[in-house]
């Protein structure tokens, strides 16, 4: 796999826009490797989305040097979600 850069130039990612500071996000997590920011049009409140910087398809595709991280990253913003909107959970 070789994945693209993190430039929406193909114009085709919306995710890598964001990442690239093409498109507006509400960003809640910043790493070097990761970014997470509020989903636009959330179907629950506080819907976060965490995407790596450089672009990957799907999460099988995901590098191995990035698995650890991100899914710590995921964890954090769960606690966040949790802690600072009174949920009773959240899900990955």
């Amino acid at each position: 796999m070789t994945p693209a850069p993190s430039s929406s130039a193909s114009g085709t990612c919306v995710f890598c826009a964001i990442v690239a500071g093409e498109q507006p996000a509400e960003v809640v997590l910043e790493e070097p490797e990761l970014l997470a920011f509020l989903d636009r049009r959330p179907v629950f409140r506080g819907h976060v989305l965490l995407v790596p910087r450089r672009h990957v398809e799907t999460l099988p595709d995901l590098p191995a040097s990035l698995r650890d991280p991100f899914l710590a990253a995921a964890q954090r913003i769960s606690r966040a979600v949790v802690e600072g909107l009174g949920a009773q959970g959240s899900f990955v």
